[in-house]
């Protein structure tokens, strides 16, 4: 755990002394703010309900370009054959990685904190609905940084990596509604269960669904292994 905590550590401290947090925390913050006033001026709810959802769908396409550096930079830079030969359990590697890009999230998320605050001042938000809808987006977070830590391991180009994230991730977004176009029973509901609208759509409700919880687990350490299996069959070619 020391070696995953000092992994961590290193990989917040190249976030912020460059500018890619920063811009990435401005643009996540400009669309927050659009989110949270055309939210609130088309319902006339006091809820974040639309802020947060449209900001799950922009994390589909920002977070892939947060983690595309992490491998495929690496390579492309030569330090990917010294952090592979260094005395360095994987699994601490992947850990730091993961934990740093997640820690960044937990940032964006705290950016947002003022809009809650306007609706406190204005308004009578519901408190629990905006808390299992934070818990929601936070797990979106771990799920969508899991799957772009795994396309950065599978090429040597940054954009590149950037790009497969966003494919893999996309057909999970969509299946919800291609569930609605399909007539066959069978496809209907896999569809449904691979979806993401469906699995975060008990959160924005005020609800903690185990089974959507259990979903998102199992996504965020499925994609985490499959980096591990990528990055380990890469150290031996």
């Amino acid at each position: 755990m020391l070696v995953a905590w000092a992994i961590f550590k290193k990989e917040l401290r190249v976030y912020f002394v460059s500018p890619l947090a920063y811009v990435f925390l401005g643009v996540f913050l400009l669309l927050a703010g659009l989110f949270f006033y055309l939210g609130v001026t088309m319902t006339g709810e006091a809820s974040l309900r639309v802020m947060l959802g449209n900001l799950s769908v922009s994390l589909l396409f920002l977070l892939p370009l947060l983690t595309m550096r992490h491998f495929a930079d690496e390579r492309r830079s030569g330090t990917y054959e010294l952090m592979m030969t260094a005395p360095v359990p994987l699994w601490s590697l992947l850990l730091g990685k993961w934990a740093a890009c997640l820690a960044l999230c937990v940032v964006l998320l705290l950016g947002t904190a003022l809009f809650p605050a306007i609706l406190a001042y204005y308004g009578d938000p519901d408190w629990g609905i905006m808390a299992t809808s934070y818990v929601g987006l936070f797990l979106v977070c771990a799920a969508f940084v899991a799957a772009g830590l795994f396309s950065s391991s599978l090429t040597d180009e940054p954009v590149a990596a950037g790009l497969i994230g966003v494919v893999i991730l996309l057909p999970f977004w969509v299946a919800g509604t291609a569930a609605e176009l399909v007539e066959t029973d069978w496809l209907r509901t896999v569809f449904r269960h691979v979806s993401f609208l469906a699995q975060i759509e008990p959160f924005s409700r005020g609800v903690i669904d185990s089974g959507a919880v259990a979903w998102f687990v199992l996504f965020t350490f499925g994609f985490l292994f499959l980096t591990w299996r990528s990055v380990e069959s890469r150290r031996w070619r």
